[in-house]
This record gives structure tokens, sequence and C-alpha cells, in this order.
């Protein structure tokens, strides 16, 4: 049984860049949830930790399409 590792590419780079998006916004938004910041900051962190979360689940059911 051959185990094949994957090599360090764009792809793990923007995987691991949408992850810490993803953490760094949603602190952000918690933060700004606690300490009754104004609507459109709390808003804008909330629309932001989505995208990210968006963006993740695209790229795992495009790499599952392809079989990669």
């Amino acid at each position: 049984m051959t185990t094949t590792h994957p090599k360090a590419s764009d792809d793990s780079v923007t995987r691991t860049a949408l992850w810490a998006l993803v953490a760094v916004s949603g602190v952000a938004n918690l933060v700004t949830s606690v300490a009754q910041a104004p609507l459109v900051v709390n808003l804008v962190t909330g629309l932001v930790t989505l995208a990210a979360l968006t963006a993740l689940g695209v790229r795992h059911l495009r790499a599952r399409r392809s079989g990669a």
C-alpha cells in the first residue's frame, strides 16, 4: 500500500488562510457582540465569517466532485 502526501500548494495555503479568516472574524464578531459595538460592525464581521465558511464549503464540494 502506497501512501501519498499532498504537496504544499496554493490549495493548502488558501485553505489555511480561509480557516484563519474564519477564526479571526468569528472572534471579532463575538467581541463586537459582547462590547455592544454598532450594528454595522457586527454585521460586517458576521458576513466575513459567513463568506469564508461558504468558500471553504464550496472548495470542499468541488474537491469531492473532481475526485481529488
